[in-house]
């Protein structure tokens, strides 16, 4: 705010009808330009003192405290409009964006099952039946299925090989004792 604009305020301000939207400039030029300073407290002490006067008040003690009081609420209540239309702003953009969010996560849900189910449907049409249809079943004989039950027979699991073992150590132990019986007996030959 410049000299003029900020003088043009001076008795808006006395009177209390400052613009809001003019407040914080006016009291930031006020607190830094020491020429309109001078000039807001000459005008401030006339006027508030000959008001003081005619309401038969009593007459402030010191009129540059009263003053400076004034423009430090006046400067409060501006800051305190603008962290509300902060605060609203913030507030707002934040709720659109957490709606944003879940309408984009929905969407893109919806299109990826969309496409998942489309391949589904024409995964048998497309892939088996023009690529692998006639020979998937030969004389009623579904080969996937054949080789991996042959796939599967290959296959020997924990419990199996354990069996094995137990049962290889049993038989070790038949043979031991059959050799041992057969060390200590007669071996009669015709």
């Amino acid at each position: 705010m410049e000299h003029l604009e900020a003088q043009s305020y001076i008795m808006p301000f006395i009177d209390g009808k400052i613009p809001s939207d003019k407040q914080d400039g006016f009291v930031l030029h006020m607190k830094n330009c020491k020429k309109c300073h001078e000039e807001l407290e000459i005008y401030y002490t006339l006027m508030v003192g000959m008001r003081q006067l005619d309401n038969n008040q009593d007459l402030s003690a010191d009129f540059n405290k009263d003053l400076e009081r004034e423009l430090n609420r006046l400067s409060s209540r501006a800051k305190n409009k603008l962290r509300v239309k902060i605060s609203a702003f913030s507030i707002s953009l934040t709720a659109f964006l957490v709606v944003g969010s879940f309408l984009y996560a929905g969407a893109i849900a919806k299109i990826y099952n969309f496409e998942q189910n489309t391949k589904k449907s024409n995964q048998g049409k497309y892939y088996f039946s023009t690529s692998l249809g006639n020979q998937l079943l030969v004389n009623g004989i579904d080969h996937m299925k054949v080789s991996e039950e042959i796939e599967n027979e290959k296959k020997i699991t924990g419990f199996e090989r354990i069996k094995g073992f137990k049962q290889l150590e049993e038989d070790l132990d038949k043979i031991l004792d059959t050799g041992e019986e057969l060390l200590y007996d007669e071996v009669i030959i015709d």
